[in-house]
């Protein structure tokens, strides 16, 4: 391996790499062989979240009216940058259209 600043080791000398795909190099200690007939959920231990503390959450109006003001905003701002990179593009689109016309002899 080598010297990692803590003084030369014998057993960080003598120490040998894993063999690749060897049952030692993998987090779970083995192959797939387990997950067969298993769901993934029963293996990694995974729940499903439930979002039934929003549904009995209750907000305010003031809290309702600030959130539509964000997202009426938030669309604006996403039309407007929508709008102009068309336009950007077209513009673009154009000026090579017409310098190539030109270099090209079309028109």
């Amino acid at each position: 391996m080598g010297y990692n600043g803590l003084g030369m080791q014998r057993w960080i000398s003598t120490m040998k790499p894993r063999k690749f795909l060897s049952k030692r190099s993998k987090p779970d200690g083995g192959g797939m062989e387990h997950l067969f007939n298993q769901e993934i959920e029963h293996y990694f231990h995974l729940k499903k979240n439930k979002l039934d503390k929003l549904l009995k959450k209750k907000y305010s109006l003031q809290y309702k009216e600030k959130l539509k003001r964000q997202i009426s905003d938030e669309h604006r701002r996403n039309t407007i940058f929508t709008l102009l990179s068309i336009i950007i593009s077209f513009g673009i689109l154009l000026l090579l259209f017409f310098y190539f016309g030109a270099k090209m002899q079309v028109f």
